[in-house]
């Protein structure tokens, strides 16, 4: 449960706050199920907190330190997350709808089954983040760098990958129906049995690639490498 003494403390001021947290760095602040829907939390410190649950819902959290919280099941949904860092945080089967988290820091965060419908990822950092079964449909992670990141049985449907680094990365089995991957590097990626229906692949590369399964009807792929790409098995449909 929430301790009503840390979220008075939160909700009164975010410079006093953050002071309260250098001057008491071994404390780990519970703040679970905890309503901070709307508030205004630019630049806080929350390193560490317990928020399993919270709602955040429209908050403004610009510049605030998330990194290594317990934000399971947390509600995110609206809020402006612009250079935020929740670097090896738990997110797990928590909700991002529409959230603003361009050029946020994520490598390292368990995003397990995390809704991020129609959320901007631009410019992001999710390497090696553990995405499988996410929800990334309509989402925009132009030029995000996804590289060693598990995507595996992800929905990336209508997703915006334009330049995204997916280097490495595991898609088996995933979504990326009507996905636009242009220019995208996905370089020794394993995209088995990954539906890619109507994707825009023009320039991307996916050299060395396997690509065992993959459905491509109807996809684009003007000027796209698939130099060393393993292709046995893929359905080729016009």
């Amino acid at each position: 449960m929430t301790d009503p003494d840390y979220l008075a403390r939160l909700t009164q001021s975010v410079s006093h706050w953050n002071e309260w947290r250098q001057q008491n760095p071994e404390i780990r602040p519970e703040l679970t199920r905890a309503n901070l829907s709307a508030s205004n939390l630019t630049q806080v410190n929350l390193f560490q907190a317990e928020l399993i649950e919270a709602n955040f819902t429209d908050a403004r959290l610009i510049r605030a330190d998330l990194s290594n919280c317990d934000l399971i099941r947390a509600n995110l949904d609206g809020a402006k997350l612009r250079h935020a860092t929740l670097t090896r945080s738990n997110l797990s089967r928590s909700s991002f709808v529409n959230a603003d988290l361009t050029r946020a820091f994520l490598d390292g965060a368990d995003l397990t089954r995390v809704n991020f419908h129609l959320a901007n990822l631009q410019g992001a950092n999710l390497c090696k983040t553990n995405l499988i079964g996410a929800n990334l449909s309509q989402a925009n992670l132009n030029w995000a760098d996804l590289g060693q990141a598990n995507l595996t049985g992800a929905n990336l449907d209508e997703a915006n990958l334009t330049g995204a680094n997916m280097g490495e990365v595991n898609l088996t089995g995933a979504n990326l129906v009507r996905a636009n991957l242009t220019g995208a590097n996905l370089g020794k990626a394993n995209l088995t049995k990954v539906d890619l229906t109507n994707a825009n692949l023009n320039g991307a590369n996916l050299k060395g690639a396997n690509l065992m399964g993959a459905d491509l009807s109807q996809a684009e792929l003007n000027g796209t490498n698939l130099i060393e790409a393993d292709l046995d098995g893929v359905i080729l449909r016009n």
